[in-house]
């Protein structure tokens, strides 16, 4: 087995690079069962490699932003413009701050799930006709995403 055992990766990396050694994906002999069980845990690869980067671009813009939050007193002091001494100005920066936030936590949250998901597929003995539906069903549920239709339903209920 190659050195697949480095840190500096991340979990869904390290999962398909363990599947592919795992299932013998590079023999001439694989077998059918295990290159599809493969080619499940690669297309969730792609879907957490996604992820991955929007949750760091969203990272470093919500970290950023929220220096720029903490600052931005001082900076008022600072800068001599009149516009930062607004406060439609520093409210706006604030809602930026807090956009990039609930973006990052959004990928974040989506990276997770689907780097579990292929940690059961990975590590499961289950069928593959089973883990498929399992897992396929998992994913139309990421993929629809946002629902206010949904999230009106779920305070309705709360307030039964």
């Amino acid at each position: 087995m190659r050195n697949i055992f480095t840190p500096n990766k991340t979990s869904a990396r390290f999962l398909v690079e363990y599947a592919n050694e795992k299932y013998h994906i590079d023999s001439e002999d694989v077998d059918s069962e295990n290159l599809e069980r493969y080619s499940l845990i690669y297309d969730l690869y792609i879907k957490a490699r996604s992820y991955s980067i929007m949750n760091k671009i969203f990272f470093w813009i919500a970290l950023t932003m929220g220096i720029v939050v903490l600052l931005w007193p001082s900076l008022g002091e600072v800068i001599s413009m009149d516009f930062l001494h607004s406060a439609i100005v520093q409210t706006t920066v604030t809602g930026l701050a807090a956009l990039a936030f609930a973006i990052y936590s959004h990928y974040k949250k989506r990276q997770t799930i689907v780097e579990n998901l292929m940690r059961s597929a990975v590590h499961s003995e289950e069928a593959i006709s089973l883990l498929k539906e399992r897992i396929i069903k998992e994913m139309e549920r990421i993929d629809t995403g946002f629902s206010f239709d949904e999230s009106f339903s779920k305070v309705e209920e709360k307030k039964r």
